[in-house]
Formats: C-alpha cells, sequence, structure tokens
C-alpha cells in the first residue's frame, strides 16, 4: 500500500470510460448546472445579531433600578450617618445601640427660606429609639434623608411610645434654631424650633400673634415645629393642641 495520496486517488477514480454512457448534450447540461452552483457560492442567511442590543439594554435598566431602588429604599446619605454616629454608641445604662441608616422621615412641614422642617426616628433593639428634627431643602425632602441639614435638636429614649402619664405641653422647650445679621451686624435669632408633650392631643397648631398659623409634627408623643423670631415687643406664639373630635385640649405660650 502506497502512502502517495495523489496515487491512492488515481487508483480509486472510476474508470473513464464510463463517461461514454452519457449523452452529450446531457453531459453538457449537467457540467453547466454543477459549474453555476458551485462557482458562486450564496453567502447563507444570517439572523440579526439583537442579542448584544437586547443585553445591552437589560443592563442599562438594571442600573437604573437599582439607582431607582436605593432611593426607594432609604439609603441614608453619609453625611446624616456620620453627623449621627454617636447613635450607635448610646451610653445609658440599658441602652441599645441604633443605627443612623435607619432613620425614616417622620413627617415635613415648610420651613423658612423655601426649605422644610422635618422630623426623623431610628429605631433599634427592643423600645430603643432616637429622632431628630432638621431644617433641609426641598429637593432632599423627596429623598430617603438629607446630605446637607440644619441640626435642631433630638434625643433618644426608651420604653413606651407615647405621652404616658404626661398632659398637652408638659416639659415643653424651646431653643435658637438660626442665627441672622441684624440692622447694625450683629447676630440675631432668626428662627426658634421647639417641642412640647402631645398628651391626649392627635394634632396642634402655633399660632403667632400676627395671625400666621403654623403647622407642626407629631412624633414619639411629642408635637415638634418652629417659628420665626417674633417682633420684638410682640405676645410670644401659643400652641394648640386637638383631640380626635376636634375640641380643644390645651393652650401653651411657647
Amino acid at each position: 500500500m502506497t502512502k502517495d495520496l495523489l496515487k491512492t486517488l488515481e487508483a480509486m477514480r472510476p474508470d473513464t470510460g464510463a463517461d461514454r454512457l452519457w449523452p452529450q448534450h446531457g453531459l453538457a447540461t449537467e457540467r453547466a448546472r454543477i459549474v453555476a452552483t458551485t462557482s458562486t457560492p450564496t453567502a447563507p442567511a444570517v439572523r440579526p445579531r439583537r442579542v448584544g442590543a437586547v443585553a445591552l439594554t437589560a443592563a442599562l435598566f438594571a442600573v437604573g433600578a437599582i439607582g431607582a431602588c436605593a432611593a426607594a429604599t432609604g439609603l441614608m446619605p453619609k453625611a446624616f450617618t456620620d453627623h449621627y454616629y454617636f447613635w450607635r454608641d448610646l451610653p445609658g445604662p440599658g441602652e441599645t445601640a441604633v443605627d443612623p441608616a435607619a432613620a425614616e422621615r417622620i413627617a415635613s412641614i415648610p420651613g423658612p427660606d423655601g426649605r422644610v422642617f422635618s422630623v426623623f426616628v431610628a429605631r433599634g433593639a427592643g423600645s430603643q429609639r432616637c429622632l431628630a428634627a432638621v431644617f433641609e431643602s426641598a429637593a432632599s425632602a423627596a429623598d430617603a434623608g438629607p446630605s446637607e441639614f440644619t441640626d435642631l435638636g433630638g434625643r433618644c429614649r426608651q420604653g413606651p411610645e407615647g405621652s404616658g402619664e404626661f398632659s398637652f405641653g408638659d416639659g415643653a422647650g424651646v431653643m435658637v434654631a438660626e442665627y441672622g445679621a441684624g440692622a447694625d451686624g450683629e447676630e440675631l435669632p432668626t428662627a426658634f424650633t421647639y417641642d412640647a408633650v402631645a398628651g391626649a392631643a392627635v394634632r396642634a397648631e402655633l399660632r403667632m400673634s400676627t395671625g400666621q398659623v403654623l403647622p407642626t409634627v407629631l412624633a414619639d408623643g411629642s408635637f415638634y415645629g418652629w417659628f420665626p423670631t417674633p417682633a420684638a415687643g410682640s405676645p410670644r406664639p401659643v400652641l394648640t393642641g386637638y383631640a380626635p373630635d376636634g375640641t380643644v385640649v390645651g393652650s401653651i405660650e411657647i
């Protein structure tokens, strides 16, 4: 057996005499058909490559969904969690850590200069919770939390929520929220913030001596709010609480 492929192919070639069995016109026709079908091959049909485009679209949608989900699931800005870092290490006996990243906005009301007044509450183990009141922009009020804000104070506590044995207005406190330059350049208070026990009241409003009425936020058994600095010599604002049926529970000066 030879290893020469050419000689092997020659040996396998049929007898050339078989060509004489084809009619001449049939042989020419068949050769023309073979040449026509083999000399100009046709490219196979190719389906449009849409898989990559679909995958890219899905990836872009997923990225957008992640951003939307981050806002919807309440991811607090680092500025907020860094500011209230001490909630994680409460020193009181029996107190447990509270993660500021778990804070939720209880409510917002209109604030000064186009901003809003908001109250946030974060909960830890058991009945432990921490609360913070802030001024923030109207834009950030639409997000989970603010990146820029004015800290208006807060508290951390345990125990049952609500007012307990206290009555409306008990423990009311007022503090300066912001300062601004006066006529002679002296720094003067421009806004105050306050809180007062709710007692049996479910709604409250603060009435200024000018007749302006400001809303409040009810959170963890107390009413929270703010008011602009009253004119010198004017009466103090009055906080009035209302029962579920609309009757007045009580009124106090703030």
